[in-house]
């Protein structure tokens, strides 16, 4: 018998997400749970999104901040140009450029969100995590 060993799921929380985890989602609860308890997920955040979530609720970024098992992703040159021209805003632009398949990840990661609608036709997969 042969053991296989799980591979691991990169997830990147959205500004919905990172709002439902400081409003106490279970689901969004759970999987920084597994991501600190196993290697078999990764949870990733893009600054643009936490920016957002923070002006929406003012202390979000502190609280997520102080959660060592994230992996954040400071919004560079390359993103921002991937943003130009979006209507959408600069945290979802962001989010969705980390999501995208690169050398780190080359199946990208699933955007984790409360609010599916907003990422129809955006080219990215969902975990939602709606209650």
């Amino acid at each position: 018998m042969t053991s296989t060993t799980p591979s691991t799921v990169d997830v990147i929380l959205d500004e919905h997400a990172l709002l439902a985890l400081g409003a106490g989602n279970i689901l969004v609860s759970r999987i920084l749970h597994q991501s600190a308890a196993t290697d078999a997920w990764r949870v990733h955040v893009a600054l643009g999104a936490l920016a957002d979530a923070d002006r929406s609720r003012v202390g979000v970024a502190g609280h997520v901040a102080m959660l060592d098992q994230i992996v954040f992703h400071p919004l560079d040159l390359a993103a921002v140009l991937d943003a130009s021209g979006q209507p959408r805003s600069l945290g979802w632009s962001h989010t969705r450029h980390v999501a995208q398949p690169g050398p780190e990840r080359p199946e990208g990661a699933r955007v984790v969100t409360t609010a599916p609608k907003e990422w129809d036709g955006a080219g990215v997969r969902i975990l939602d995590v709606s209650p």
